[in-house]
């Protein structure tokens, strides 16, 4: 089996790398791994404020090149681009996951309010769509609050990581008194340290690449 992660940004590629993907493939040696990376999209999505058109056209042709390559499955690493994720992946042969999924499900069965942190503006809304879709599908209510740690992910693209993870603590510290469980918005956020708290901070990772193996046996399967 082949897993294709494609990035929106080639900083994904190292940040995912050695925490996630190599453990992961490590435990399943039976799956081979290919990585997309294209630091455009995250750009123009950023200017825009949401995945434009243009942006969904190049991860469709990305997605379908994974398919040509012999991809069993996709996991888009991206949250910022997760309404196209979704939007075209029924065009797809193939699975396709966005990363926040698994977590989402997981968020709506840990608590009513559910507190969204993320270092990307962009990141929030549609992570923040993805919990409500699950919990409409549980059956279940739930609010959802958004802190954006602003600054964040602008100096995590400069190359200063303790920037980045100060910001994020500082902001998660004001989240969780408001909250029954926070989801962390993005991938680049997964390895920030902070304290334990009372409340789950759920963070993308092994459940996300887990949920692309399922997809894939199941696929096999059919």
């Amino acid at each position: 089996m082949k897993l294709c992660t494609l990035h929106t940004s080639d900083k994904f590629m190292e940040l995912m790398s050695d925490p996630f993907t190599k453990p992961f493939l490590k435990e399943h040696p039976e799956i081979e791994q290919m990585d997309i990376a294209d630091s455009s999209l995250i750009k123009e999505t950023q200017t825009a404020g949401y995945a434009t058109p243009a942006v969904s056209r190049r991860m469709f042709y990305y997605m379908m090149s994974a398919v040509e390559a012999g991809a069993d499955a996709i996991l888009v690493t991206c949250t910022s681009v997760n309404t196209v994720t979704k939007a075209i992946r029924n065009m797809i042969p193939i699975p396709v996951i966005s990363i926040e999924e698994p977590v989402a499900q997981s968020a709506v069965k840990a608590g009513k309010r559910i507190g969204i942190l993320s270092s990307l503006a962009t990141s929030a809304q549609p992570v923040k769509q993805t919990i409500m879709e699950e919990a409409l599908k549980a059956g279940v209510e739930v609010e959802a609050k958004i802190q954006v740690a602003d600054g964040a992910f602008e100096a995590l693209m400069e190359g200063n990581r303790p920037l980045h993870d100060d910001k994020v603590r500082e902001a998660l510290e004001e989240l969780v008194k408001e909250v029954d469980v926070v989801v962390f918005a993005q991938m680049s956020m997964a390895l920030v340290n902070h304290p334990e708290y009372s409340i789950p901070v759920l963070k993308f990772g092994q459940l996300s690449y887990e949920a692309a193996r399922e997809a894939m046996l199941a696929a096999k399967k059919k």
